[in-house]
């Protein structure tokens, strides 16, 4: 597996075992996901653009996940769902790609995938642009 990528998002816990191993777990769903789901990436991307258009803030998650549903993108593990887990790292991808996305419209928690970090994507070969 490759080298992580840093999150975007600056932690305010402290890492530990456990959630380093689960933010390793994360990210290679989310890594998976993304991998595989292209355009579903993109189409989100460009939904993320409206919202910031719009001067939206608050809820994204709810909105994207609602706006996933309706247009037949499955994110997550079952039919009709939206998982937590897979925004929390598919909109720091969507922040390493598109940095203006970050404040309006997306706001990061927490999250343990900020304990290992994200993936390197096939078709997103810029994401380690800050590396040497």
């Amino acid at each position: 597996m490759s080298k992580p990528i840093p999150s975007p998002h600056k932690r305010s816990f402290t890492i530990t075992g456990e959630r380093l191993h689960n933010g390793r777990k994360i990210a290679y769903q989310t890594w998976c996901w993304v991998e595989k789901n292209k355009d579903a990436f993109f189409a989100i991307h460009d939904y993320l653009e409206e919202l910031a258009a719009q001067g939206c803030k608050g809820r994204v998650r709810d909105r994207v996940a609602v706006w996933c549903v309706e247009h037949g993108i499955k994110v997550g593990d079952e039919e009709f769902t939206f998982s937590n887990s897979f925004w929390a790292g598919i909109s720091r991808y969507m922040v390493l790609y598109d940095d203006s996305l970050l404040g309006h419209p997306i706001e990061f928690r927490d999250s343990d995938i900020d304990c290992y970090g994200l993936l390197p994507v096939s078709y997103l070969p810029n994401l380690r642009k800050d590396d040497n």
